[in-house]
């Protein structure tokens, strides 16, 4: 998520490593409470990640 936006991965990322990267980040940093990061399947960091996308779109968007 950046300005207000999903990010776009830049060519020669690993698409999945780079997306569920990020997605974790923030997740471990919105969600105390989380399990142990190393634990998490896929399935389970989308779901952290989908409860705050619209907060991150809204505190990310360009202001003025």
């Amino acid at each position: 998520m950046r300005y207000g936006e999903d990010r776009t991965i830049e060519n020669g990322e690993h698409r999945l490593a780079a997306v569920y990267s990020e997605m974790l980040r923030q997740a471990c940093r919105d969600y105390a409470g989380l399990p142990d990061a190393r634990t998490l399947l896929l399935s389970e960091i989308r779901f952290f990640y989908e409860g705050i996308r619209e907060e991150l779109k809204q505190h990310t968007r360009p202001r003025g």
